[in-house]
């Protein structure tokens, strides 16, 4: 007889890291989207260089079709990025003071 947990499903494994990473490459606007923004400003504790590559790469890219859609600075920290993280952004895109 099989007990109650073997009859369970085997559990997936769930990155956090990369869902918050999908959802800053995504084109899609919206709630999940305004989370994700807020959720990587708020790594700012964290220096930009200590960041995973991937969630600075989502981060740039974000960022930049921000930029591209017309979005200045401060609306781009309105949409939920914390200022350091746009200017690290920023820096990085080559486009300081953007």
């Amino acid at each position: 007889m099989k007990t109650q947990e073997q009859k369970q499903a085997p559990a997936v494994a769930v990155d956090p890291l990369e869902d918050l990473c999908q959802a800053l490459f995504s084109t899609e606007e919206g709630a999940k989207k305004k989370t994700a923004r807020q959720t990587a400003g708020a790594m700012t504790q964290r220096p930009w260089p200590q960041l995973p590559s991937r969630l600075r790469s989502a981060i740039r890219s974000d960022i930049g079709r921000l930029l591209d859609s017309g979005k200045a600075r401060a609306q781009i920290i309105e949409a939920g990025y914390s200022a350091g993280v746009v200017n690290q952004a920023l820096r990085d895109l080559g486009r300081p003071g953007a």
